[in-house]
């Protein structure tokens, strides 16, 4: 059975085409001679994020698997509302843990993101501006003690940019907290079956390095919101439109 549907997959993955529009990934983690539904991700016809479900463990306490969900709407193909809840399966409750508006200027092309805490306390504020190269965003964070108004004075600045090449991939990022002196600083990479990932800045400069299989290809091609795990653990099936 196990064989049957590892097979079934890398037939799958094997006749991607990157013009299909992508409705559904399904996410099955390896646990011994077993795949588990580990996560299942749904997109609308513009392959923007809607639902995202991560599964989780029985609560021998509570007696109920406790799910993971969050849910996205577009308007206009700009984000609105992004809601985190958690499942309590037996019960059919979802309890907000946490979510976010969006406000997207058309004039300046950037989008203004408030996250809040389930009380509505503001965990931070977010501007994001996108071009083809690159994504810049400025957040003020009251991550550690949310507030009810912003004190912008109090809060941790962060300055993240990222840089991209041609084909859509992340080449750079250089990230940076009104609170260290110095940026963190990440660039990839990219060879035809492998990429590599160094990091500058942190306590322990590191440099890593993965496969560059298919399906993380495809991810990138279509800079799609969406990250594949090891695929030695992990495998997917993939619904088109």
């Amino acid at each position: 059975m196990l064989k049957n549907l590892i097979y079934t997959i890398i037939c799958l993955t094997s006749i991607l085409s990157f013009s299909q529009t992508i409705k559904s990934i399904v996410e099955f983690k390896k646990v011994g001679d077993s795949l588990v539904e580990n996560r299942l991700s749904e997109f609308d016809d513009s392959e923007n994020l809607i639902k995202e479900v991560k599964y989780g463990n029985y609560d021998s306490r509570l007696k109920t698997f406790r799910n993971k969900i969050r849910t996205i709407e577009y308007s206009n193909g700009h984000r609105v509302s992004d809601y985190f809840c958690e499942h309590f399966v037996s019960e059919d409750t979802c309890v907000v843990r946490s979510f976010s508006t969006f406000e997207f200027d058309e004039k300046t092309g950037i989008e203004k993101q408030i996250k809040y805490e389930s009380d509505s306390l503001i965990r931070f504020i977010r501007d994001t501006k996108k071009t083809k190269q690159m994504k810049s965003s400025k957040t003020f964070s009251w991550e550690l003690s949310p507030v009810e108004k912003p004190d912008f004075e109090k809060a941790i600045v962060f300055m993240d940019t990222i840089f991209y090449d041609q084909e859509q991939r992340k080449i750079k990022r250089v990230s940076y907290n009104n609170r260290k002196q110095k940026p963190l600083i990440e660039l990839y990479d990219y060879s035809d079956k492998k990429y590599t990932y160094q990091t500058i800045g942190r306590f322990r400069d590191t440099t890593l390095t993965f496969q560059y299989g298919k399906l993380r290809k495809l991810a990138d091609k279509k800079s799609l919101n969406y990250i594949f795990q090891d695929p030695q653990n992990y495998s997917y099936e993939i619904e088109y439109y």
